[in-house]
């Protein structure tokens, strides 16, 4: 695909992103004969019109988060959207198979990556990509979010700050108050013989810990949901069950991290669906529990999920999952 115009959209916060890798970046779109504007999504919003109408493609520098805002966006528009991993654990980058090398990257994506539209999800009002967690998981990320803003001093070793996102869930955990989640199946049942539109069947289940996904990927490089893809009508969903205190969250986290195998055929811990909706058994504490998209505080319960078919064109690597 001929390029002639980028827009690069950076978030100057993320922990990988630098002045000088910007420059490195503008430099070699020129060196390859491609103009190239720069927005800061911190300093500015992004005007999906002007976007639309005078750039051949969008290259976000940074995290899933900032990926995420990008095709918020830019969602249902024809403009391809790629992503230069510059967070922290970058799970579309990896799903992707996005090289690390700076300039590998910029190679593939300018001469290999193709424009493909790929199914969304779609949390209430609010679109991810990777995958929405509701319960621990996104008390861990609205906490870690409110830590960041408070903290001015930015860590560059993306390893260091790794451990350090570890260890502030071990320590968050024991302040959590686990509530018992419903999640609620929308199954559509289609036709009868005679052409009768059969009625819709919910299915309910319960839990303490909720995440939908709609990639393979999920806390860092593990597979935790294997044969998935953005390319699938129905989001692969992982049930945490009976946990209480901080002993048992770390146990299951390390169950979904690394014995996901064992479970993976097992319907009370792994599901498929297209459509839910989500909430407290005690609608009282609804207010209580979170839900995050892509590593971004999204709200509160009740949440209704689905998924959003061919709802943004990515520039993808043809050897990911595709």
């Amino acid at each position: 695909m001929n390029y002639n115009k980028i827009l690069i959209i950076y978030n100057p916060k993320s922990g990988r992103f630098s002045k000088k890798k910007l420059f490195y970046i503008l430099n070699f779109l020129k060196n390859h004969g491609i103009l190239a504007n720069t927005l800061d999504i911190i300093e500015n919003k992004i005007e999906k019109e002007q976007i639309v109408n005078f750039f051949d493609a969008v290259l976000v520098l940074g995290g899933d988060g900032s990926l995420n805002y990008v095709i918020n966006n830019l969602v249902y528009t024809d403009i391809p959207i790629a992503h230069l991993p510059m967070g922290t654990v970058n799970l579309f980058a990896l799903e992707n198979k996005t090289p690390y090398s700076l300039k590998k990257a910029l190679n593939e994506i300018i001469y290999k990556y193709e424009p493909v539209k790929i199914n969304l999800g779609k949390a209430n009002d609010r679109y991810f990509l990777a995958m929405t967690g509701i319960g621990l998981d996104a008390f861990i990320v609205k906490n870690i979010e409110e830590k960041i803003r408070k903290n001015k001093k930015k860590i560059y070793n993306n390893f260091i700050k790794y451990i350090s996102y570890i260890f502030s869930i071990i320590k968050l955990t024991k302040n959590y108050k686990f509530c018992d989640i419903s999640l609620e199946i929308i199954k559509e049942t289609g036709r009868t013989e005679s052409g009768e539109i059969q009625p819709k069947i919910n299915i309910k289940y319960t839990a303490n810990e909720i995440i939908v996904s709609n990639i393979r990927y999920y806390g860092g490089p593990f597979k935790v949901f294997p044969g998935n893809s953005p390319l699938k009508d129905k989001f692969y969903i992982r049930l945490v069950k009976n946990v209480k205190g901080r002993t048992g969250v770390i146990f299951s986290i390390l169950k979904s991290l690394t014995f996901y195998k064992k479970y993976l055929n097992n319907p009370d811990f792994y599901l498929k669906a297209k459509k839910m909706t989500v909430s407290s058994l005690n609608p009282s504490e609804n207010k209580y529990i979170f839900y995050q998209c892509d590593g971004e505080f999204a709200g509160t319960l009740p949440v209704k999920i689905e998924k959003a078919d061919m709802a943004v064109t990515m520039l993808v690597n043809p050897a990911s999952f595709f």
